[in-house]
C-alpha cells in the first residue's frame, strides 16, 4: 500500500470510528484563531520515488464568516526531505502560504468536528516560486478555550515541467477568541 493509500485509509477510519461526543460548552471554532504545528511531509508521484519522507511546520489565521460554518483560512508552511540513497546527497526544501476555504461538519458542540478545506496559494521550491494547490481535511478536539487539531492534505506545486505532489500530516493547536 502506498503512502498516499495509507493516508487516506487512517484518515477514513478516524472519520467513521471517531463518536460524536457532546462538549459542555460550544467548540471555540467561531472567532478569529491563530494556529501552530507541525508533522511529517510525505512525498508522492514522482517527488516519492527521489525523496524520503520528511518533516514541516506550519502557521496559520482562521477567519470566521460569521453566522456560516465556513471559514477563510490564511496558512504558511515550511517543510524539508531529503533525497533516497541512490540519488545522492541533498534535500528539497518546500516553503509557501495558501489561501483557504475552511468547512466545518458536525455540531458546534461536538467534542470532536471534522472540517474540509482546500485552496490556493504561492510556494517556492528548489529555487522556483510557482502557483500551488490543496484539498483535505482534519479534525478539531476542543480542549477548553482553544482546540487541537489533526489535518492532512493533498499539495499539488506546478513546478517546471511536472507537479511537485506531496501530503502534509500536521497536528497543531489553535488559539485565539
Amino acid at each position: 500500500m502506498s503512502r498516499l493509500q495509507f493516508t487516506v485509509v487512517a484518515l477514513a477510519l478516524a472519520a467513521v470510528a471517531t463518536p460524536t461526543l457532546r462538549a459542555q460548552d460550544p467548540q471555540p471554532t467561531e472567532g478569529v484563531r491563530f494556529g501552530v504545528g507541525g508533522g511529517f511531509l510525505i512525498p508522492t508521484g514522482d517527488y516519492g520515488k527521489v525523496d524520503k519522507t520528511g518533516w514541516h511546520v506550519l502557521g496559520l489565521i482562521q477567519l470566521p464568516i460569521s453566522g456560516s460554518p465556513i471559514h477563510l483560512r490564511f496558512d504558511g508552511i515550511y517543510g524539508s526531505t531529503t533525497h533516497q540513497s541512490a540519488f545522492g546527497s541533498g534535500k528539497t526544501t518546500v516553503a509557501g502560504g495558501t489561501a483557504d476555504l475552511l468547512f466545518h461538519l458536525g455540531s458546534r458542540g461536538s467534542a470532536v468536528r471534522p472540517y474540509l478545506l482546500g485552496g490556493v496559494g504561492l510556494f517556492h521550491v528548489s529555487s522556483e516560486s510557482k502557483f500551488g494547490y490543496g484539498l483535505g481535511g482534519g479534525f478539531l478536539f476542543g480542549v477548553g478555550t482553544t482546540h487541537a487539531f489533526l489535518e492532512a492534505r493533498y499539495m499539488s506545486v506546478q513546478t517546471s515541467g511536472s507537479s511537485l505532489t506531496f501530503v502534509p500530516i500536521t497536528a497543531g493547536l489553535m488559539f485565539g477568541e
